[in-house]
């Protein structure tokens, strides 16, 4: 997280702005997959080629060598296309302007921005090189371990990506939820007050 402070603060206060390791979540990972399907499909459709033999033969196999070193880079790249498109910088700079907020060293305004951009550029890499890595597991499972094809897909790294962030945003509504109860609780004890 980007760390920043506002004119109006306390002299030492500081802010932060918390920016996700991986903002994109599980969309590129559906995304790489529903590519997956082309370079199989091509390889079936020009199966008279030595190039297309070789594609159907070694994007058929979900475990093999070629098919996943292809997902990891397609689940690299969509990871920085989608938080590119998800992750406003410009918006949050503008934001931040707005407010009186700045971070030391920047300017407030496009520079935040470029600068908000740089660093959702770092620290998305290791995203998603984690993210291609959860994705290939199941396939290094298999190929390392005498384990069964589909008990490593099912238990594989993207459904338990799923099965986390479910549960993470189910406990944050929840927590929305009881706080909002809170308030409300005391807002209606503050009128009962009044009133008496």
């Amino acid at each position: 997280s980007a760390s920043g402070g506002y004119e109006k603060n306390i002299m030492g206060s500081r802010q932060y702005i918390p920016l996700k390791l991986n903002a994109s979540g599980v969309m590129p990972i559906i995304f790489a997959q529903a590519i997956m399907f082309a370079p199989g499909l091509l390889g079936r459709t020009f199966n008279d080629t030595a190039i297309g033999q070789w594609m159907e033969v070694q994007f058929q196999d979900i475990f093999g060598l070629a098919y996943n070193i292809l997902f990891a880079l397609l689940i690299i790249i969509f990871t920085y296309f989608y938080t590119a498109i998800t992750v406003p910088t410009n918006k949050m700079a503008d934001d931040l302007k707005r407010s009186g907020g700045f971070i030391p060293g920047i300017r407030p305004g496009k520079e935040t921005g470029s600068f908000l951009d740089k660093i959702m550029s770092l620290i998305t890499l290791p995203g998603s090189i984690f993210l291609a890595f959860l994705a290939v597991l199941p396939a290094i499972v298999v190929k390392l371990m005498d384990i069964q094809a589909g008990w490593a897909l099912f238990y594989g790294g993207t459904s338990l990506l799923i099965m986390v962030g479910v549960a993470i945003d189910t406990v944050q509504q929840v927590n929305a939820y009881l706080l909002n109860r809170h308030y409300d609780g005391l807002m209606k004890t503050g009128k009962n007050r009044k009133v008496a």
